[in-house]
């Protein structure tokens, strides 16, 4: 009700404040008055607006200074609201509380009955039980009058008891003595079993390691060596300071490759059959030493004995760090000799060779295992030079010149410069 009576309050002071804004505005009109030099019916719409603004303040602000629900319509909605949500908030939660109690009642109610069903089962269990108690009674006084009779008889039979187990005592006595003849017995006839394995297990080493060395003395005899002792399979170079994983991976890739090497050489169809072995801690150890180090290193994989055909190719790696010995265009090596005939110009330019190979050698490129040489020369090579020494007499100076740069892998490619020396 005292919204309508406001809603109607409002409504008539608007008609109010409409008509006076209406009879200000005519007067003002009618008097022709300006305001802000514009025209005068412009001036009376705006006296109207102007007095229609004034009028609906001060009655708002009259009734809000009387009226209690007017000021919380105006300021107060939005707390109205918080409080509004906050309240629908709270019902929402009880509500749903409510629901957990009734469903924990429901649970608790569920579980009563079944209670319930178990006590009344527990009930008939107990009536048959007591039934059956009743019965036990009666048979155990039965079962006491048999027991006395069964005492009576016991007392007789303890009497023949103790006869009885004294006769025992003998016979366990004799029983253990028997027992331990019988275990020194097992013992001796284990002994000997070991004895004989062990003595089995080394006739079969001897026949084996017969049958190996005659094996062995035959292949000797009838085979045919096709690596020997120390000689070069393969020559790579791998970079220090890697993982030792992938200077693992590097260096089985060197193995392989010799493995083909060697297969190839020999032959074999067989492309994928392992020829080269390698003993597993030489190559660990290889990796470690390539990993820990900053340098690129050689690897050099050579034969540990002779190796005859038909046999596995039994192999060592060897590692050397890998260092620019000579660069193109270093002298190796310079000679003087003196040409007295042609015929001694192929053996001065042999022996000119000789020299640069044991000055390279010790300047520290790896030689050959088997031959000591640390690079070759082609004949025609050869040749064209043993021609220029012919041509030339007296003194001359032979200098060996590296062609490109040299490391300590090899191999060594040389030029021979022939100059001529005066006296």
């Amino acid at each position: 009700m005292y919204g309508l009576a406001l809603i109607a309050i409002i409504a008539i002071m608007g008609g109010v404040i409409a008509y006076i804004g209406d009879k200000l505005g005519t007067k003002v009109g009618k008097k022709k008055l300006s305001m802000f030099g514009l025209r005068p019916k412009h001036t009376s719409i705006i006296v109207t607006i102007i007095t229609g603004i004034l009028i609906s303040a001060a009655t708002l602000g009259i009734m809000t200074a009387i009226s209690w629900d007017v000021r919380t319509a105006l300021f107060g909605m939005e707390e109205l609201k918080a409080e509004l949500h906050s309240l629908t908030t709270e019902v929402n939660s009880k509500t749903t509380e409510l629901e957990a109690s009734r469903a924990a009642l429901d649970a608790k109610n569920a579980e009563y009955t079944a209670i319930s069903a178990k006590i009344k089962e527990t009930t008939e269990q107990l009536s048959k039980i007591t039934a059956e108690l009743t019965e036990v009674m009666v048979e155990r006084d039965r079962t006491i009058a048999a027991l006395t009779n069964l005492q009576a008889d016991y007392a007789l039979a303890q009497r023949d008891l103790l006869s009885y187990q004294a006769s025992i005592k003998s016979l366990q006595a004799t029983k253990t003595e028997l027992d331990k003849r019988v275990e020194g017995l097992n013992t001796q006839i284990n002994e000997l079993n070991t004895a004989k394995t062990e003595l089995q297990t080394d006739v079969d080493r001897l026949n084996e390691l017969t049958a190996n060395l005659k094996k062995g003395l035959q292949i000797v005899r009838e085979g045919t060596v096709v690596f020997r002792a120390g000689e070069l399979l393969s020559n790579a170079t791998i970079r220090g300071g890697q993982s030792t994983e992938a200077t693992s991976r590097e260096l089985a890739g060197v193995v392989y490759k010799t493995n083909q090497y060697i297969l190839e050489k020999l032959n074999v169809a067989d492309k994928k059959l392992e020829i080269l072995w390698i003993a597993q801690s030489d190559f660990d150890q290889a990796s470690k030493l390539i990993s820990e180090t900053d340098e690129e290193v050689i690897v050099r994989i050579s034969t540990v004995g002779n190796t005859v055909y038909g046999e596995a190719v039994i192999g060592r790696i060897e590692l050397f760090p890998n260092h620019l010995i000579y660069s193109r265009g270093d002298a190796v090596y310079s000679d003087t000799v003196t040409i007295t005939s042609e015929n001694l110009a192929e053996e001065n330019v042999l022996s000119f060779l000789q020299k640069v190979n044991a000055a390279a050698v010790s300047k520290g490129i790896l030689p050959d295992p088997i031959q000591g040489t640390v690079g070759s020369m082609s004949g025609t090579q050869l040749f064209e030079t043993v021609s220029k020494v012919k041509r030339q007499s007296g003194k001359i100076e032979l200098m060996a010149v590296a062609k490109s740069d040299t490391y300590t892998a090899g191999p060594l490619q040389i030029e021979i410069r022939i100059r001529s020396t005066r006296e």
